[in-house]
């Protein structure tokens, strides 16, 4: 006997994050920024409907805390704002592509570090690796870019969201579990 319990024994979990997750416009420009680069540097493309930037990876979470989640998202104060993407790179030995920022805004900093903090504080674990912001745009790339810069891309951020990555027949699928509005009374970046 293995010792262990039968799977219906175990509590429900979900695999989730945090993130900032780009309207219509933007995932189809980012998406576009992707085919370019895959074109250049071959690939797997990711699909349009998971482009996102990661602000907390949190892992298998007991479906049973997701409530808790949402009690800390919703602590969570930051400003507006319009985040620009202008640079691209690669990270282990080229393999993932990305779209990045040459210098993160500080609304974008304190709101990864807040929520970060909160989530600590409410006994949730965390990599200890500092936030680097970034959309993956594409995976098992045969080279890097040929460059780094590239034009800025302004994604106005409104909201952060709560994500659960669930395993298909691609990949995954991620679900939206909640989303959770930024600037009281703020102008918003999205309406001109």
């Amino acid at each position: 006997m293995s010792g262990r319990a039968p799977a219906t024994d175990r509590p429900a979990r979900s695999r989730v994050f945090f993130a900032l997750w780009p309207d219509a416009a933007t995932a189809a420009a980012l998406h576009a920024r992707g085919r370019a680069l895959q074109a250049a540097c071959g690939g797997r493309l990711m699909r349009r409907d998971t482009i996102h930037l990661t602000l907390s990876f949190l892992g298998d979470v007991e479906a049973s805390r997701l409530e808790a989640l949402a009690s800390v998202a919703q602590s969570v104060k930051g400003a507006r704002f319009v985040l620009a993407l202008d640079r691209v790179g690669s990270w282990y030995g080229n393999r993932i592509l990305w779209a990045g920022c040459g210098r993160p805004s500080a609304p974008l900093t304190t709101l990864a570090e807040g929520l970060g903090m909160r989530l600590r504080a409410a006994g949730f674990e965390l990599d200890d690796r500092a936030f680097n912001a970034h959309v993956t745009l594409v995976r098992n790339a045969l080279r890097p870019p040929p460059g780094t810069e590239i034009p800025a891309l302004r994604w106005p951020v409104a909201s952060f969201v709560l994500v659960a990555s669930e395993p298909d027949g691609v990949g995954a699928h991620y679900r939206v579990l909640g989303r959770w509005p930024l600037g009281d009374g703020e102008p918003d970046p999205t309406r001109r």
